[in-house]
């Protein structure tokens, strides 16, 4: 969820639904063998599949993130990125409001070439120079905590959804729900064992 909301410049979900169980796998474990998150943004949907019995994938990778546009689905891993672009049919009737048929379509439309880009260098240790450069300058980091915060956030709220099987509705602003029952605003939190407490202090 770090890259789809760095790449969409969002940062936080107003919306959260999950769905999950364990259908195959019997362990002591409590963590679905199947699972199904959505997150809701102003102006898109971004949705998670897990599958611990099946790695199959439509890209031939066994993870990765799938970007669906208009113009072409962009598939991407930290290895690289290829982009696939719409069949000329589909673009052709979205732009022309469903009323043309596929003859109307002209023979080079939409026949854009593929795009691909293998992995170029090692991105943890980019990530590693960074911090140890902004130890030297007191510079915040590409990814500094907030960043990590906001990221961490949107996958907290698919767990704490599951669990209580509701939809959230999420204050990106305030980081806080705005609809969520008090068991969903309970695994938001942790009650600290005496005498140890969390306190916040603001930096102004």
């Amino acid at each position: 969820m770090d890259i789809v909301q760095w790449a969409m410049q969002v940062e936080g979900p107003t919306g959260i639904t999950a769905i999950g169980a364990k259908h195959l796998i019997q362990d002591n474990t409590d963590i679905p063998d199947t699972l199904e998150i959505t997150w809701e943004y102003p102006n898109f949907i971004a949705t998670y599949e897990n599958r611990q019995c099946n790695n199959n994938s439509m890209f031939k990778h066994d993870y990765g993130i799938e970007f669906h546009g208009t113009d072409a689905t962009m598939f991407l891993d930290r290895g690289g990125f290829e982009v696939f672009p719409e069949p000329a049919p589909a673009k052709y009737y979205l732009e022309h409001h469903h009323s043309a048929t596929e003859k109307d379509v002209p023979d080079d439309y939409g026949k854009a070439p593929a795009m691909k880009m293998e992995m170029v260098d090692n991105g943890l240790l980019n990530h590693v120079g960074n911090l140890l450069d902004c130890m030297r300058t007191r510079k915040h980091p590409h990814s500094d905590i907030e960043y990590g915060h906001r990221s961490s956030s949107a996958c907290i709220l698919g767990n704490v959804a599951l669990r209580t099987r509701e939809h959230l509705q999420w204050d990106v602003a305030n980081q806080a729900l705005l609809k969520g029952s008090p068991a969903a605003q309970k695994l938001l939190g942790r009650e600290y064992r005496a005498p140890w407490k969390l306190t916040v202090q603001d930096e102004g």
